[in-house]
């Protein structure tokens, strides 16, 4: 066993039962919270308008939407890197498994949170609080849960909980990205695109799907017989796979 990964054979990811249980109980509590919160609706509503200084403000605007744009695709260009980089230095490439289980665990949340979306159908800010916010661009998807927010957890936790803390690089690129990600998640409300509930139910959701992926990961690497001389080249590919997914992201 080494930090989360095996590598006997078959590669294999493994989270512990405690984990498992830790992230499945966050889910509720962020999922709880962000019912409360629009259930009573004060908060959320004075939280967005609120932001309405932000379209007073170009630069600040400006930034707040670059953030929102590119910051998923900043995290994707962390990890075409990083896994470049594990095969500079022998101390990273424990980690290679890791990175298909995070496009698994993207793939599973956008579709989840993406259904979730349309089964809900709350309004967004800008319907709902009309007359009241700054914000005039209208939507065509509905607000709950958030998409970036959904999207953008869903590209990093993996990497937070599972990759190891010995290495400085790797702990560099889990502060970097994760600080990417609640940036983006920022980004959301202050241009009133969402709701704070919204981006909480995002947050739940990418932490539901997360030991989902894990199981599914395992379940693959085992039918492919994903050992170690595949999984090199596996991440040659995954580097690629990481640059096209980059430029995708830019325009979502």
């Amino acid at each position: 066993m080494r930090n989360n990964i095996d590598f006997e054979n078959i590669v294999k990811i493994n989270i512990s039962q405690t984990k498992s249980i830790v992230i499945f109980a966050t889910f509720i509590l962020f999922y709880i919270v962000a019912i409360i919160l629009w259930k009573q609706n004060i908060i959320d509503n004075d939280i967005v308008i609120h932001f309405n200084f932000v379209y007073g403000n170009e630069v600040y605007l400006r930034l707040v939407k670059a953030l929102s744009h590119y910051g998923m695709s900043f995290i994707t260009v962390l990890y075409a890197l990083f896994v470049f980089l594990t095969f500079k230095n022998e101390d990273l490439k424990n980690e290679r498994p890791l990175f298909f289980l995070i496009l698994i665990s993207f793939a599973l949340s956008t579709v989840g949170g993406d259904l979730l979306k349309e089964i809900i159908d709350r309004s967004r800010p800008v319907i709902a609080l009309s007359g009241q916010v700054a914000i005039k661009q209208i939507h065509k998807t509905p607000s709950f849960p958030s998409g970036h927010a959904t999207k953008s957890m869903a590209l990093v936790l993996p990497f937070i909980l599972l990759a190891s803390s010995k290495n400085n690089i790797t702990n560099i690129i889990k502060i970097t990205s994760f600080i990417t990600a609640l940036l983006v998640c920022y980004s959301r409300i202050a241009q009133q695109s969402h709701y704070l509930s919204d981006v909480l139910a995002g947050i739940g959701t990418a932490l539901f799907f997360l030991p989902i992926a894990v199981w599914l990961t395992n379940k693959l690497y085992k039918k492919r017989k994903i050992d170690e001389d595949k999984l090199i080249m596996l991440s040659q590919k995954l580097v690629f796979i990481f640059i096209v997914l980059t430029l995708v992201l830019c325009f979502v």
